[in-house]
């Protein structure tokens, strides 16, 4: 067991008292990482059209949806830090001021450069959340407490996607500027923030003689944590061709709607949701390494459906198995990472965790839209579902390598 979630007579930490209102602000915060780029993917043909004659509109307007994403690949390194001087809440809490300007600038900001550099803003703002939420469920929970609230995280995540899929379609019809108000909502849960979440954590303490910082000081990264780091990224780079390559291949192979390829997702986003809200139970079943190989056994499963589905109904069968590896997977890495990191610095291995995922989305496209060129989608699903079973079985090996060391 990690020395994080010992006391100094070695028995398990308890739960630190917080209440609903504290678990409750944890778990909606989870809704904002995902509303980042979900929300204003709508109204980019909007944009397309209202920025009709600035150059390279093409191109600008379908920055909007990534930029954000570099910025945050960018500052994620240096968000643990920068949580660590600030203090978790008060950087939750900027993070969400950041978050609600930088996201709704693009309602009334005048041309594309200075909506992009909105985006730029609202990136920094989801490196802050992410890093400093993770961390506090870390410093506030412990156990299967804890795993039920990273569980929690996740599905509010996955359900608010679901909203955004539907509702932001809806909003863009009336007018591209109003979906963009939709990122006020990291300054209305300021509020729940100011009132339910503690100003200071407690230390955990630690083991008599052990000193909790250690790990980080003597061997750097432990070897564990950075396979957790690489299963992240891994995970996100399989993940993300769902929502990259399904649309086309739903609307111009299947020649279906693109109403019908955003439910395809929604369905997947929601199942992903259901799964992790189970994960405290699923944890219970396996350990860390295992669960990883199970994740990626899964979505390789799901892989093969898509690469052999002859229709759109056969494609939602293997959206289950995407989403019972992804439910599984995030919520695990999660833990993984925060058991292993040393108290002080869990705030540091967040920012590590906001790194490995959204790398693993930006480089997505970069990897497989090659692949797609030579082979075409459902081709490439194979070789993703390979990939994904060879991950797998790595895991497994290193699961039992641990398990004999």
């Amino acid at each position: 067991m990690s020395i994080t979630t010992q006391q100094s007579s070695g028995t398990p930490a308890p739960t630190r008292p917080g209440g609903a209102g504290q678990a409750a602000t944890l778990v909606l915060v989870g809704t904002l990482t995902i509303m980042a780029g979900a929300t204003v993917a709508p109204a980019i043909p909007g944009i397309r059209e209202a920025f009709a004659g600035t150059a390279h509109v093409d191109l600008l307007a379908r920055m909007i949806t990534t930029t954000h994403a570099l910025a945050i690949v960018l500052f994620a390194p240096l968000a643990g830090g920068v949580v660590e001087r600030m203090g978790k809440k008060n950087a939750l809490i900027t993070g969400m001021l950041a978050f609600g300007v930088g996201g709704s600038s693009g309602a009334y900001l005048p041309d594309l450069v200075s909506i992009l550099a909105g985006r730029a803003v609202l990136g920094v703002g989801v490196s802050l959340i992410m890093t400093s939420s993770v961390a506090l469920v870390a410093d506030l929970y412990e156990g299967s407490e804890r795993q039920r609230l990273l569980g929690r995280q996740t599905a509010a995540g996955a359900f608010g996607g679901v909203v955004l899929l539907l509702g932001g379609g809806l909003l863009a019809g009336l007018d591209w500027h109003v979906v963009f108000l939709l990122y006020l909502l990291g300054m209305v849960l300021v509020v729940p923030a100011l009132l339910f979440l503690p100003k200071r954590v407690p230390a955990v303490a630690v083991a008599p003689g052990q000193d909790a910082a250690a790990p980080a000081r003597k061997r750097g990264i432990p070897g564990p944590v950075l396979a957790a780091l690489g299963a992240m990224m891994l995970g996100q780079v399989a993940f993300y061709s769902v929502p990259v390559q399904v649309p086309f291949l739903v609307e111009d192979h299947f020649g279906s709607s693109s109403v019908v390829s955003g439910a395809i997702i929604a369905v997947q986003t929601f199942c992903t949701g259901m799964v992790a809200l189970r994960f405290a139970f699923i944890r219970r079943l396996a350990g860390e390494y295992t669960l990883v190989a199970l994740s990626f056994l899964a979505i390789a499963l799901g892989y093969t459906v898509l690469f052999l589905a002859p229709n759109v109904a056969v494609l939602v069968a293997g959206m289950f198995f995407m989403a019972a590896g992804l439910g599984s997977l995030m919520p695990n890495l999660n833990n993984w990472v925060l058991s292993d990191a040393p108290p002080e610095s869990r705030a540091r291995y967040a920012g590590f965790l906001t790194t490995a995922l959204f790398l693993g989305q930006f480089i997505s496209p970069l990897i497989t839209q090659p692949i797609v060129d030579a082979l075409g989608i459902q081709p490439t699903f194979a070789v993703i579902a390979a990939g994904a079973a060879v991950v797998s079985g790595a895991y497994y090996l290193g699961g039992r390598r641990a398990a004999k060391g």
